[in-house]
């Protein structure tokens, strides 16, 4: 194995939050420990499957910069980007307050609200199959989110494991957002522990700087819930962690400022650029923003495996200043899932996706929601990720239709050792939207809009055949746009054929988002295909550049 090999190999053992606030900055002795204790680990071989895959790609893209390159006046094409950038430059709004709001260590902090003997303590949030949080106090050993737990009793064998109590998160964190909506009834949530919000109304309104509206609000929610609330405050969307934790960072409303802050800038701080394009990325030797500009030319020519303008704005500093919360409308998918410690017994299995069916039927009953589609993700003890998908003739609700479904997906496939399960339902239908419809129906007069009635309904079912799944596998919350041929590094496979007796009916890809005329059968082998790239994840953060 190269030495660079091993680098890589060795950061990507260490996991995607080696960002987060509380940890030291120089990682080498952490991530040596944790690349020993993790080998010979089913982990490890996974990681280092990955990472395999990713350095084959990572030569073929080389290739490609060499061949886009070769005999090209890049003095020429330099010009062409100064011209873009100058563009971009030239559109740059300063108009609003963006402020991005983020609970410190969340998870954590609340479970030290429960248990206060926890304060000074290294504990994480989790089990031994994953951690969701860790207390500041581990973090300084290296524990952090998304690492399995034997690796952090490696890097801390003090550590306490604490397991999760989801409903009191769920509570409390209601209660801060109605706080956050004070300032902005509009804004954002990114999640139960963070959001944007527009302040620019607000501080208008109270003649009061923004500075001192997000320190108050800040308080508040110390006063009010005894959490701390980290803020960053921008003209758009790119300030976040700056000053965490318990900190709040002011970016100065001036081009040359923000231009000055971005240069430096890592380029896996800017959203949507996960760990796979960090890496292809740094390949061509774009580590920071500042970078970007010093290899623009080359990222004119690789302008449909990388999206350019995005990486220009990052440059810049110019994002978006839009805050809203998605509409129902925009909601592609509902699911949930469990994380366990590696089960091998059928039994044991199949009660863990039963707990995951009474939950999602939960969910649908009190958010309105119905579907065609249900799909199976499981995740092996190898960390491998499968799922499998089937459509229906009917809207599912109910957990014995979630059940059976999953179960029929799931039986083939056994023997098993899997360590996570989940069902997610695509295909919605708003059974809200239709109650009032029902009731609107009765107000109209007798006959009326009867063509554009049934108008509607098909439109609304062709909306629905379209849509995208979720950036998040499971929530559900944040549609993006379908990764295409160039974002994924190469081409989506058609469905498989099929005779005309066969049930084809347009089916939704859980990975790629593609709408596809297949049966089942079809669907399932899409699936694999695209399984085959890089995680789900990565490949929906690589998206998020284009």
């Amino acid at each position: 194995m190269s030495s660079q090999t091993s680098e890589s190999l060795l950061k990507r053992l260490a996991g995607p939050s080696t960002g987060k606030a509380g940890l030291a900055k120089d990682q080498t002795e952490i991530n040596r420990i944790i690349a020993e204790a993790s080998k010979g680990s089913r982990f490890y071989e996974n990681e280092k499957r990955k990472d395999k895959d990713l350095t084959e790609r990572i030569a073929k893209l080389l290739k490609r910069r060499d061949e886009v390159t070769k005999g090209v006046d890049l003095v020429n094409v330099e010009c062409a980007a100064d011209k873009i950038i100058a563009d971009l430059e030239a559109h740059r709004d300063l108009s609003q307050y963006i402020v991005h709001v983020d609970m410190d260590a969340f998870y954590a902090s609340v479970e030290l609200l429960r248990d206060p003997s926890l304060a000074g303590k290294p504990f994480a949030v989790g089990g031994m199959a994953m951690l969701s949080t860790a207390s500041y106090d581990a973090r300084k050993f290296g524990v952090r989110s998304g690492m399995p737990g034997f690796i952090a009793k490696k890097l801390c064998p003090e550590l306490i494991m604490v397991d999760h109590h989801f409903d009191h998160y769920m509570d409390i964190s209601g209660k801060i957002m109605n706080v956050f909506r004070e300032y902005d009834p509009n804004m954002f949530p990114a999640g139960c522990d963070e959001g944007f919000l527009k302040y620019t109304t607000f501080c208008s309104h109270h003649a009061l700087d923004v500075a001192e509206c997000v320190q108050q609000m800040r308080d508040r929610v110390r006063q009010e819930m005894n959490l701390t609330v980290s803020a960053g405050i921008a003209p758009n969307m790119i300030c976040s962690d700056k000053n965490k934790p318990n900190g709040q960072f002011h970016l100065e409303f001036d081009p040359e400022v923000i231009r000055g802050f971005m240069r430096e800038l890592p380029i896996r701080k800017i959203p949507g650029i996960g760990r796979v394009t960090e890496r292809l990325l740094d390949a061509i030797r774009v580590k920071s923003c500042g970078d970007v500009y010093t290899h623009r030319s080359v990222l004119v020519l690789m302008d449909k495996e990388f999206g350019m303008r995005s990486l220009f704005s990052a440059y810049l500093g110019i994002g978006s200043n839009v805050v809203e919360p998605w509409g129902r409308g925009e909601r592609k998918s509902i699911g949930a899932e469990r994380t366990f410690n590696p089960l091998e017994d059928k039994i044991e299995i199949l009660r863990k996706l039963e707990e995951v069916a009474e939950e999602l039927e939960g969910d649908m009953a009190e958010k309105g929601w119905a579907g065609r589609t249900v799909t199976l993700k499981f995740k092996r003890s190898t960390y491998e990720v499968c799922t499998r998908a089937k459509a229906t003739d009917h809207w599912v609700t109910k957990k014995d239709d979630l059940l059976n479904i999953g179960k029929e997906l799931l039986m083939p496939e056994f023997h098993l050792s899997l360590r996570l399960i989940g069902l997610r339902v695509t295909k919605l239908k708003d059974l809200r939207e239709d109650e009032k419809k029902g009731i609107k129906r009765f107000f109209e007069p007798a006959g009326a809009n009867q063509t554009g009635s049934s108008k509607r309904q098909r439109t609304s079912g062709e909306m629905r055949s379209k849509n995208h799944d979720d950036d998040e596998p499971w929530s559900g919350e944040r549609p993006e746009e379908p990764l295409g041929r160039s974002q994924l590094g190469g081409t989506i496979p058609p469905s498989r054929s099929t005779s005309a007796s066969e049930d084809r009916i347009e089916q939704c890809c859980p990975v790629c988002s593609r709408t596809l005329l297949m049966d089942n059968q079809g669907l399932n082998e899409h699936i694999d295909f695209c399984l085959s790239r890089d995680a789900i994840r990565e490949a929906r953060s690589s998206a998020g550049v284009r």
